[in-house]
């Protein structure tokens, strides 16, 4: 009698991920549920085995009321981070799982693109590499911390096949 082998079993199999995306902007052209999640697990898959995730996309009134409201600045912004689990051991990997909230303002992103030379596309997978790096407790406040940042979101936009964000001649 002949016994079929037995598979390994992945890690990843073991790991979940929720994510709930929330359009309220008048943007078309946005990313499909699989890309976010590709990306975002792309960038959170070896430090957490459980992320629960929730984006809103919302025009440039809402995204500059969220940039006033939280970080006291009065224009609306590319992308907000919000750890749902903030100064509660969020560096320490898998320390309860990576919950937090991605507010994204289409308008900025297709302007910055645009004046970039970059596929919009790459702009959103960048920009939410970036956003879950800081969900992540990751920050670009000081030139080190910058650097770090920046080396992560390079390697991993590389990873999903993405050109390098910072350099002009990739695209």
């Amino acid at each position: 009698m002949k016994v079929a082998k037995k598979k390994p079993v992945l890690q990843h199999l073991n790991q979940v991920f929720s994510l709930n995306v929330d359009n309220r902007s008048s943007a078309n052209h946005i990313p499909v549920l699989n890309q976010w999640r590709q990306w975002i697990w792309q960038t959170c898959k070896n430090s957490y085995k459980r992320a629960n995730i929730a984006i809103l996309l919302c025009d440039e009134e809402e995204a500059r009321q969220f940039n006033h409201d939280f970080r006291h600045k009065d224009y609306a912004t590319n992308v907000l981070s919000f750890a749902l689990n903030e100064g509660e051991n969020m560096y320490l990997p898998d320390s309860g799982g990576l919950n937090g909230d991605l507010i994204f303002c289409p308008q900025v992103i297709e302007k910055e693109a645009m004046a970039q030379h970059k596929p919009l596309i790459a702009h959103y997978a960048h920009l939410t590499v970036h956003g879950t790096l800081h969900l992540m407790g990751y920050d670009h406040i000081d030139d080190e911390e910058a650097e770090i940042m920046e080396a992560l979101e390079i390697r991993i936009l590389h990873q999903l096949g993405y050109a390098n964000p910072y350099t002009q001649d990739e695209y």
